[in-house]
C-alpha cells in the first residue's frame, strides 16, 4: 500500500495517469464519433424514407384548409348578411322568419361541402346567434361567447384567425374536439364590422388523414406555433400542450428536418414539416430501436479497435512519463535536502515527502501571506473611513454650540432671563443627540423634533417668528439618516437667508420618495445667493471664509452623505438673489444602522 501511495503521489505516477487518460479519451472519442456517424447515416436514411409521408399528409391537410378558407370567403362576400345581422327586432315572429332564412342558407352551404365535417356559426351585431340547425344540434351560447371575438379578430380584420383544438360549441357534442377558423365580417366601403363568422371543423378530419400510416410504435401529431396540440395519434393528448422539450424548437436550430432525442429513457427519431400557408407543424416520432437493428455489428468492431489503441497508449505513457518526470525528481531531491538542513517545519510530518507536496506547501504559504496582507489593508481602510466620518461630524458640534451659546448671551443682554431655562433645555436635548455615540443614525421623525428645538432657540435669539412647514410623506418618518444632518441647512437658511432680509420668514421642508431613495428639500424665502456664492461654499473659498458662519456646515453635510452612502448621494443648492434658496439632499432608504455599510 505504501508503494502504491508513493507511486500515486510522485510526478512519474501522475504523469503516467495523465497520459493514460489523454490517450484513452481520444480512442473512446474516435469510437463514439464512428458510432455517431453511423447513427447519423441511419437517421438520414430513415428521415428520407419518411419525408415523403409527411409531404403527402401536408398536401391533404392543405386541401382541407383550402376548403375551410373557401367556406369562410363565401360568408365574407355575402353582402345580404349585413341586413340580418344588424337588424333590431321588436316582432318575435319577424325575427324567427329572418333567422330561419339565414340558417337555411347556412345549411345549404354545409351540404355543398358535405365531405367536410364542420359546424358554422354567425354572431350578429344585434346579439343574435345563427347556426346550421340540423340533427338537433343546439349551440351553447355561453361557450361560444366566452371568446371575445371582436377584440380577438380586430387585430387582423382582413385575415382568418385560427384557434387551436378545443371542445365543440354544440351542447350535444361537448366531448367532440374541433379546431376553429374565425373571420370578422365588414362592409366593403366603410370596413365597419357587423358580425363574426365562426367555422369549427372536427379534429377527426385531420386524424383521418394520417391514421392509416400509424402503427403501435409510431407517433404523428400536429402542433401550432404556440406548441398546442391540434391533432395527435394518441387521442387523449388532443387539445393539450406539448410536454417536455418542444420538438419544433430544437428542430428549427438544425440544418436537417430531423432530430434524435430521448423521451422516457427511449430514443426517438423526430421529423417535422411545416404546413403550407399556416403556422402548423406536422411531427412524426419513430423509435430508434426499429432503426438500429444492424448497428450492433459496428459496435463490436469499434470495441476491438479501442482495446488495441489502449494497449499502445499504455506503452507510450510509460516512455513519455519517465522522460518528463526525471528532471522534476532531481529538483525535488534538491528541495528536500534544503528542507532537511534547516526548514523541515514547512512540511507536515505525517505527509509523505514528494515533489508535489513541496510545491503545494510553498504555494499555500504564499496564499496565506497574501490573504493576511489584504485583510489588514481592508481593516485599515475601514478604520480610516470611520475616523474621517467622526472628524467630519465633530466639525458641526463646535460650530453649532458657538451659535447657540451666542443666542443665550443675547438673552442676558436684553434681560429676558425667564427664557434662558427653556432655551438651555432645548440646547440640552440637542446635545444629547450629539454626545450619544451609540447610534450614528436617527429617524427622520427624531430629526424633525431636534429641528423644532433648534428653531425655538433661534426664535428666542432673534425675537422673530420663524415659520416651519413640514411636508413629509408619513412613510418616510421611520427611515434613518445621520444625526444633525438637517440642522446645518436650517442654520444657514436662518443666518444667511432670513436674517439679512430683516423680516420674519418661513422655511419649508419637503420629503418624498425619489427613484430608489429619498429626497429632502429645504426651501427658505430669504435673500438668496448668486452662483458665485454657491460655488464658494463647496470650494471653501470667497468672502464667506471670513465670516464665522461659513459654508463648513453645508460642505460637512455633503461629505457625510458621501462617506456614509456613496458618491451618488449628496447635496445640491439652487438659489436666486431676492427669491430664496433651495437645498436638496438625496440619500438611500435605510431602515437600521446595519444597512449603512451596504451602500458604501
Amino acid at each position: 500500500m505504501g508503494k502504491l501511495n508513493s507511486f500515486k503521489n510522485s510526478i512519474f505516477g501522475r504523469l503516467f495517469v495523465t497520459f493514460i487518460l489523454l490517450s484513452i479519451i481520444p480512442m473512446i472519442a474516435i469510437g463514439l464519433v464512428s458510432f455517431k456517424v453511423s447513427e447519423k447515416l441511419l437517421d438520414a436514411q430513415a428521415s428520407r424514407s419518411n419525408t415523403d409521408t409527411l409531404e403527402q399528409i401536408d398536401k391533404n391537410i392543405s386541401v382541407l384548409l383550402d376548403q375551410v378558407t373557401a367556406i369562410v370567403n363565401i360568408y365574407n362576400m355575402n353582402n345580404e348578411l349585413e341586413a340580418n345581422l344588424t337588424k333590431t327586432y321588436t316582432n318575435i315572429y319577424e325575427q324567427l322568419l329572418d333567422q330561419a332564412k339565414v340558417e337555411n342558407n347556412m345549411l345549404r352551404y354545409s351540404f355543398a361541402f358535405d365531405w367536410l365535417n364542420f359546424q358554422s356559426f354567425l354572431i350578429g351585431q344585434n346579439g343574435l346567434i345563427y347556426t346550421q340547425n340540423y340533427q338537433n344540434n343546439i349551440v351553447d351560447p355561453v361557450r361560444l361567447l366566452s371568446y371575445n371575438w371582436k377584440d380577438l379578430l380586430e387585430r387582423t380584420p382582413d385575415r382568418i384567425t385560427w384557434l387551436n383544438t378545443h371542445k365543440s360549441f354544440l351542447k350535444n357534442n361537448e366531448d367532440s374536439n374541433v379546431f376553429t377558423a374565425a373571420k370578422l365580417l365588414q362592409t366593403d366601403n366603410t370596413n365597419k364590422s357587423y358580425g363574426v363568422f365562426v367555422l369549427s371543423v372536427k379534429e377527426t378530419s385531420l386524424y383521418n388523414i394520417y391514421k392509416g400510416l400509424l402503427n403501435e410504435d409510431k407517433e404523428i401529431f400536429i402542433l401550432d406555433e404556440d406548441m398546442n396540440i391540434i391533432s395527435h395519434s394518441n387521442r387523449e393528448l388532443v387539445g393539450s400542450r406539448i410536454s417536455g422539450d418542444p420538438p419544433i424548437t430544437f428542430l428549427a436550430k438544425n440544418d436537417e428536418n430531423y432530430k434524435v432525442s430521448t423521451i422516457n429513457n427511449q430514443k426517438y427519431l423526430t421529423l417535422y414539416t411545416k404546413v403550407n400557408r399556416m403556422n402548423w407543424y406536422i411531427v412524426e416520432r419513430i423509435p430508434m430501436s426499429l432503426i438500429y437493428k444492424d448497428i450492433d455489428v459496428l459496435k463490436s468492431k469499434i470495441f476491438y479497435i479501442a482495446c488495441i489503441c489502449i494497449l499502445l497508449s499504455l506503452i507510450a505513457a510509460i516512455f513519455i512519463s519517465r522522460t518528463f518526470s526525471m528532471p522534476l525528481r532531481k529538483l525535488s531531491r534538491r528541495i528536500q535536502t534544503y528542507l532537511l538542513q534547516g526548514n523541515v517545519q514547512t512540511i507536515k510530518q505525517h505527509s509523505p515527502v514528494n515533489e508535489m507536496n513541496l510545491l503545494a506547501t510553498e504555494y499555500d504559504k504564499m496564499i496565506y501571506k497574501l490573504e493576511r496582507t489584504i485583510n489588514e489593508l481592508v481593516k485599515n481602510q475601514e478604520e480610516k473611513r470611520m475616523a474621517e466620518l467622526h472628524a467630519l461630524q465633530m466639525q458641526i458640534n463646535p460650530h453649532f454650540l458657538y451659535n447657540t451659546l451666542n443666542s443665550i448671551k443675547c438673552l442676558v443682554w436684553v434681560q429676558k432671563t425667564h427664557l434662558i431655562e427653556p432655551t438651555i433645555n432645548a440646547l440640552v436635548n440637542l446635545l444629547e443627540q450629539t454626545i450619544n455615540r451609540s447610534h450614528e443614525l436617527i429617524s427622520i421623525q427624531d430629526e424633525i423634533e431636534n429641528m423644532d428645538h433648534y428653531i425655538y432657540i433661534q426664535q428666542i435669539r432673534t425675537s422673530h417668528t420663524i415659520t416651519m412647514n413640514y411636508h413629509i410623506d408619513e412613510q418616510l418618518l421611520q427611515y434613518k439618516l445621520p444625526k444633525l444632518l438637517l440642522q446645518p441647512i436650517i442654520e444657514n437658511a436662518i443666518f444667511h437667508g432670513l436674517e439679512p432680509s430683516g423680516c420674519e420668514g418661513s422655511i419649508s421642508v419637503y420629503g418624498s420618495h425619489y427613484r430608489d431613495g429619498i429626497r429632502i428639500e429645504i426651501i427658505d424665502n430669504g435673500v438668496g445667493m448668486t452662483e458665485q456664492e454657491i460655488e464658494a461654499i463647496f470650494n471653501d473659498s470667497g468672502d464667506r471664509l471670513h465670516s464665522r458662519f461659513s459654508g463648513i456646515g453645508v460642505r460637512n453635510v455633503d461629505e457625510r452623505l458621501k462617506l456614509n452612502f456613496g458618491r451618488e448621494y449628496g447635496l445640491a443648492i439652487t438659489s436666486q438673489p431676492g427669491k430664496g434658496t433651495s437645498v436638496t439632499l438625496t440619500l438611500p432608504i435605510v431602515h437600521s444602522c446595519n444597512e449603512v455599510q451596504d451602500h458604501v
